[in-house]
């Protein structure tokens, strides 16, 4: 039987006495797949701050547990959960370019989640840093680490993202919407980089409206229909 890295259930999400999420329950298997999709309001995206554990302060979470590599995510203390995003759980956000630091240039940024989470020095942070642009297809790796978000494509700023993400080497990513700002090209070359990570039995949680995207990669498809408060 294979092993579930990341158990949700029973989560409910609320802000005052509105449900947002509404008892959702799902499993993410190790080196697989899992879908999240649903139209606008349906609460995606607020299952994905979840668990993080990075949801806006009016939201809070009414009941459930969100069970990763075997601890509740939801009794870990601050500075615990912050050891876990980066290192064990890697996000990738739908645009890059207000989810990166403008002031600070791409390397900055990557070379601070390693610097946080290893122990390696700061000529093998850099060396690390490469590799992990190389692997998500940079066509130039220094020159993305060099370069301040605003000065690369969007495209190209999405697998600095992911490149971000997995540099620790994480078991989970959460991707949230990764594909939406981009052209069908791209779309097909963050869709061929997701698969890979699979084949290295990286887990995905991924959050998206894509359809065509969902039927191609995802093992497994949760469909999420918005609360009746939404609806009314």
């Amino acid at each position: 039987m294979m092993k579930d890295l990341l158990s949700v259930r029973n989560l409910t999400v609320a802000v005052g006495d509105r449900i947002l999420v509404d008892q959702i329950s799902f499993s993410v298997p190790q080196g697989k797949i899992v879908a999240v999709a649903g139209a606008s309001g349906s609460g995606k995206t607020t299952i994905g701050l979840s668990i993080l554990r990075l949801l806006p302060a009016a939201l809070r979470i009414k009941q459930g547990n969100i069970v990763f590599e075997g601890q509740d995510l939801l009794d870990l203390s601050v500075e615990d959960m912050r050891q876990h995003r980066g290192a064990r759980i890697g996000m990738v956000f739908q645009e890059p370019l207000s989810a990166f630091d403008p002031l600070f240039t791409i390397g900055q940024q990557i070379d601070e989640v390693l610097a946080a989470h290893t122990k390696l020095a700061r000529q093998e942070r850099y060396q690390k840093a490469l590799e992990t642009l190389s692997e998500v297809e940079l066509p130039d790796p220094r020159r993305a680490y060099q370069s301040y978000p605003h000065q690369l494509s969007g495209g190209m700023r999405q697998r600095a993202m992911v490149a971000q993400a997995i540099v620790c080497g994480p078991s989970l990513i959460i991707a949230d919407e990764p594909t939406s700002s981009l052209d069908v090209t791209l779309q097909v070359k963050i869709m061929g980089l997701f698969d890979r990570l699979r084949k290295k039995n990286i887990s995905i949680l991924l959050i998206s409206h894509d359809l065509e995207m969902i039927k191609h990669l995802a093992d497994e498809t949760i469909v999420l229909k918005p609360p009746i408060e939404v609806l009314k």
